[in-house]
């Protein structure tokens, strides 16, 4: 089995990213050392893709000018969404309309601000009884009470609906898509335009969709201002009880964690006391209270866990 593209979706507006995420492009928030953006762009290539594709809308010029500056973009291709942003659907088909694409091939769909963190062998092994599917979705276990919607499914593992999470029980294990997707380029019905995914990519009250059930597998997830709080000191904690784990192999190997800055004892970055993600240049030395401080260390103490960037801060409640 071959995957020949892949598209790593980077129009959203990054509203749940609060005041920061106004100013920060989410897809260039800092995981360490790296920007999600060049982690998912370096993940994609790990997995023979030759052709990634960035689709762009909102802050699409400093995204773009961003990774026209690093080498690590070179050969990724930009898709802007202009004027009004196309949707998850309507990028998918912009992409696969592209003249040297022409509806062809295999595509693989990543979410820029997500990690579910697989092997090459692992992906193709989970896709391969799926190789023929217009498409396939993964889908991964989590609890309602952390926001997100529910997958129903069929006997036959194929998609029977979706259940917003307002509809759920509270504190209750569901099985949810994750984001990640397949799809057949060659199966897709042309339409042109802004669309939703789940109408003209995965239509699946029409199409027999599968969800390959992700289990045993790490999610990090760092879509909103709390769960990039949680999950980067969930990557400290997760260091200093497994070094050895995948994901943390690939930050390391990718530079954007560097070991010797993480104070094991403290569970922090780059910093002298308890609680702090320090990815600002000079290590800091003054209690600041919990703190992930983006690009600089002249953050105010408080007792508040707070994210700060430039003259900006969000509290994480």
């Amino acid at each position: 089995m071959q995957i020949d593209y892949c598209l790593i979706l980077a129009a959203g507006f990054g509203t749940r990213m609060g005041n920061i995420g106004q100013k920060l492009p989410k897809v260039l928030w800092p995981v360490f050392e790296k920007p999600l953006l060049e982690l998912q762009v370096a993940y994609a290539r790990s997995l023979g893709i030759k052709r990634i594709f960035i689709n762009l809308h909102y802050m699409g010029e400093e995204i773009e000018a961003f990774c026209k500056s690093k080498e690590a973009f070179e050969g990724v291709e930009f898709l802007w969404e202009k004027p009004e942003i196309l949707d998850i659907g309507g990028g998918i088909h912009n992409l696969a309309s592209q003249p040297s694409v022409k509806y062809k091939g295999k595509l693989l769909v990543l979410n820029a601000d997500q990690f579910f963190y697989l092997s090459k062998d692992d992906l193709f092994r989970y896709l391969g009884p799926y190789a023929k599917s217009p498409a396939a979705l993964f889908s991964y276990w989590v609890n309602t009470s952390l926001g997100y919607n529910a997958l129903e499914m069929n006997a036959d593992r194929s998609i029977k609906a979706i259940i917003k999470n307002k509809d759920l029980p509270p504190d209750t294990k569901v099985e949810t898509y994750t984001g990640i997707s397949y799809v057949d380029l060659a199966q897709l019905e042309k339409i042109p335009g802004k669309s939703a995914f789940f109408d003209s990519v995965c239509p699946f009250d029409k199409k027999s969709i599968p969800a390959i059930l992700l289990e045993n597998v790490d999610y990090w997830d760092f879509g909103t201002t709390k769960r990039y709080w949680e999950t980067s000191f969930h990557i400290l904690k997760t260091y200093r009880e497994h070094s050895n784990h995948p994901f943390l192999r690939f930050l390391v190997n990718q530079r954007a964690l560097k070991t010797w800055k993480i104070d094991l004892q403290n569970i922090s970055y780059h910093a002298k006391f308890p609680q702090v993600v320090n990815l600002g240049p000079e290590v800091v030395v003054t209690e600041l209270g919990p703190s992930i401080i983006l690009n600089k260390t002249d953050a105010k103490i408080g007792q508040d866990r707070r994210i700060w960037w430039n003259d900006l801060s969000d509290e994480i409640k």
